[in-house]
């Protein structure tokens, strides 16, 4: 091997990396659902209090980046819960997790709520995790998801 070709690929590898890590950190974007999905299962006894939706559902918010063949990470959060009148009456962290493909690993962190809850109309949680481009120069990023479960 002559030292042109070493020099191409040493500097095709750089620019793989560096596309890679800017691609990873810049393109990623954030897919919420927007309020109640349709419900999974529907209350036998819809009561007559409040006017909110009744019924059991879940809610995901998510944060993705990727480049084609060469990596990919998709960080998510999944809270399940049921409400009756708009009033939730039970809740819980369903899944916290990482899916990656190719040059990336991702490390999920701790995941919280943060505010409302049962009794209340609403809820809001916290969830974390940390990627890195498995290449030199090794490009770590920090991601935070905010899942809010909406009153009504």
């Amino acid at each position: 091997m002559n030292r042109s070709t070493s020099i191409f690929r040493s500097l095709r590898a750089a620019c793989l990396v560096v596309g890679c890590a800017l691609a990873l950190g810049v393109s990623a974007t954030a897919e919420a659902a927007v309020g109640p999905q349709a419900p999974s299962i529907i209350c036998a006894y819809c009561g007559d209090s409040g006017t909110g939706w009744t019924g059991c559902t879940s809610q995901t918010e998510e944060h993705s980046a990727s480049i084609p063949l060469i990596a990919s990470v998709r960080h998510y959060l999944v809270v399940s819960y049921c409400k009756r009148g708009g009033v939730i009456t039970s809740l819980s962290l369903a899944a916290h997790g990482c899916d990656v493909g190719g040059l990336v690993g991702c490390s999920v962190g701790p995941a919280w709520q943060t505010g409302g809850g049962v009794g209340a109309g609403f809820a809001t949680f916290e969830a974390h995790a940390t990627w890195v481009v498995n290449l030199p120069p090794f490009y770590n990023n920090y991601d935070t998801l905010n899942l809010t479960i909406p009153v009504g």
